[in-house]
């Protein structure tokens, strides 16, 4: 069943973090269970919000690849714990 999960980077500024969102986009469409991914700027934070076909393929992602690459990025802003994910189990998805 697929899941919404929803995070945000406090303290986090668009331009701050689009060369990594850039720079791992390619790695995250080919990831196994990734279906999509949105963010943007929110006041005073970055919002992320995906869409995984489980709640355990975003989590292997989350731990095997993002972790090692967002966590040095966030802290030198200044930022020393991960952000914490909200997950929604979705009973529909409709896409264009």
């Amino acid at each position: 069943m697929a899941i919404l999960s929803r995070s945000e980077l406090p303290g986090v500024a668009a331009e701050q973090i689009a060369p990594l969102i850039s720079a791992l986009s390619e790695q995250m469409q080919s990831f196994p269970g990734f279906i999509a991914h949105a963010s943007g700027a929110v006041p005073g934070n970055y919002q992320v919000i995906e869409v995984w076909e489980s709640q355990e393929a975003q989590e292997r992602w989350i731990r095997e690849v993002l972790m090692p690459v967002l966590m040095p990025v966030l802290q030198e802003l200044g930022v020393q714990s991960p952000p914490m994910g909200q997950y929604l189990t979705l009973d529909q998805l409709i896409m264009r």
